[in-house]
């Protein structure tokens, strides 16, 4: 029986209720790099989804990777709050850049001239 999160969904049915629509199977395994035959067998073995897999599957469908290690039990919430508090916290600053604004305009038909090079069609 493969893992399932807190609510008893499969990760499939996660998906399904986290994207707000039906989530192909095909989705999956691609997000997952693996073939479809792959995928099927990897449904029913008890470590699946593992966390390797959930961080594919994060990437893919832009969710939160320690969200979904937390849903299906392979990190407590506890866990993730260690991890933040003592993780040093890093601030990035803005440094002063100047965007070059200009506007490049496009020349007239009338001042296009033939390339001296070009030969002759």
């Amino acid at each position: 029986m493969p893992r399932t999160d807190e609510n008893g969904r499969q990760l499939k049915a996660l998906l399904d209720y986290l994207l707000d629509g039906d989530v192909d199977a095909k989705a999956i395994y691609d997000a997952l790099g693996t073939s479809s035959s792959t995928y099927y067998r990897r449904i029913k073995e008890a470590d699946y989804p593992n966390a390797e897999e959930l961080r594919h599957i994060a990437d893919r469908f832009d969710l939160s990777y320690p969200d979904l290690q937390v849903r299906f039990g392979l990190m407590s919430r506890e866990e993730v709050w260690t991890y933040l508090e003592s993780a040093p916290l890093r601030v990035a600053t803005a440094t002063d850049t100047q965007i070059d604004t200009r506007t490049v305009r496009r020349p007239k038909l009338s001042e296009l001239a033939p390339r001296p090079d070009a030969p002759p069609l």
